[in-house]
């Protein structure tokens, strides 16, 4: 995780430095820059708007609990996944910003199953979320307050999962006998995606960068909350059909994301109000 944070900022510090004399409308005629004052109009108060693309991608945390432990059979752990997604954002004066668009959400962990003779049965369950997220973000500190290119935004919003649904993902039945008497023995496992995963709540906190006028890079962490057991698998152990045990494993509600996001603004304007009023 440090490495990993280290990494992108020692990537955004490289942009901003190669693109300093792009940015830096100081020096540019007053013809040419985008940020004078409204001289002309003095009563008027301007405020910048953009609408906005991006594209992000990064690395999603997944967590893991199971009710109990018959004889170390069967174990699991959490998850980690790559993500990537596509938003659509609309900006008012760098100070907030609201955005939607598409995000494919891997939700997965991972079950083990003790073979018995030395390596393990180890499999990914789970499946990837078709998620739609409403996100609103508000600036709560300036980094650089002479050209204002790097700012720290936090945010808030609900991830809508589309493929949400009661369902079963997958079924499993290990066999085979045990003890003098040949025993038969079979563990049955079952995996079921639940529809209460179809909205979770998303807190961010985002560290964004001006490259040029009409693109900037952010490195962002999120946090995901919802109900536990979206992914489910249920493990039945018994004995010449016998059921001798029983236990549950589930994808726990909370989870994280961490990456980085390339915007670019699509259009850009201005908005007008009196000072009178």
């Amino acid at each position: 995780m440090k490495s990993f944070l280290y990494f992108t900022s020692v990537l955004l510090m490289i942009a901003f430095d190669l693109f300093s004399q792009e940015t830096d409308e100081y020096y540019k005629l007053p013809s040419q820059r985008n940020d004078v004052r409204n001289n002309a109009y003095p009563n008027l108060n301007r405020k910048a708007l953009s609408l906005y693309v991006g594209i992000e991608g990064g690395f999603k945390q997944n967590y893991f609990s199971q009710s109990n432990y018959f004889n170390n059979l069967a174990s699991g752990q959490k998850n980690n996944d790559l993500f990537w997604g596509v938003e659509l954002g609309y900006n008012m004066n760098d100070q907030w910003a609201v955005e939607t668009g598409y995000y494919k959400n891997p939700s997965f962990f991972v079950q083990t199953i003790s073979s018995g003779r030395g390596l393990p049965f180890i499999y990914r369950l789970g499946t990837n979320l078709q998620t739609i997220p409403l996100r609103y973000k508000y600036k709560i500190l300036t980094l650089d307050a002479i050209t204002k290119t790097a700012a720290i935004y936090v945010g808030a919003g609900v991830l809508l999962a589309t493929n949400a649904k009661n369902q079963q993902l997958l079924l499993r039945n290990f066999t085979g006998v045990t003890g003098p008497q040949r025993d038969s023995i079979k563990l049955k496992s079952e995996t079921f995606l639940k529809s209460k995963g179809i909205a979770q709540l998303e807190l961010s906190l985002e560290l964004r960068g001006k490259i040029s006028n009409s693109l900037s890079v952010a490195i962002f962490g999120r946090g995901n909350f919802g109900a536990n057991g979206i992914v489910q698998s249920n493990l039945i152990y018994s004995i010449n059909a016998n059921k001798i045990a029983e236990t549950q494993q589930l994808l726990k509600g909370i989870s994280y994301n961490f990456g980085l996001v390339l915007r670019y603004d699509l259009a850009r304007g201005y908005k007008y109000k009196s000072l009178k009023d």
